[in-house]
């Protein structure tokens, strides 16, 4: 069990450099939503949405977008998390 988690100790050496990760995973979601989205738009081009059903793609752009939010948020609902809810 020691094995499948040493790595996590290395992480928090990454640490000076979580606002450069979280520029870049922004940057590569930006990019992904303007190709998904663009060639939506000229899909829909002229037409009405209805009908309009994601594609899965499009599903998990959304997807990976919460969870990068919820990773880039992480510092500061973490103290939330760890705090022990007993009376002991």
């Amino acid at each position: 069990m020691t094995l499948g988690i040493a790595w996590f100790g290395a992480l928090a050496s990454l640490t000076p450099y979580r606002s450069w990760f979280l520029g870049v995973a922004v940057l590569a979601l930006a990019r992904s939503y303007w190709v998904t989205y663009r060639s939506r738009w000229r899909e829909l081009n002229g037409t009405t949405l209805r009908g309009y059903r994601p594609r899965l793609h499009e599903v998990v752009l959304w997807v990976v977008t919460v969870l990068v939010g919820l990773l880039a948020l992480f510092p500061y609902y973490n103290p939330f998390l760890s705090m022990s809810g007993g009376s002991s």
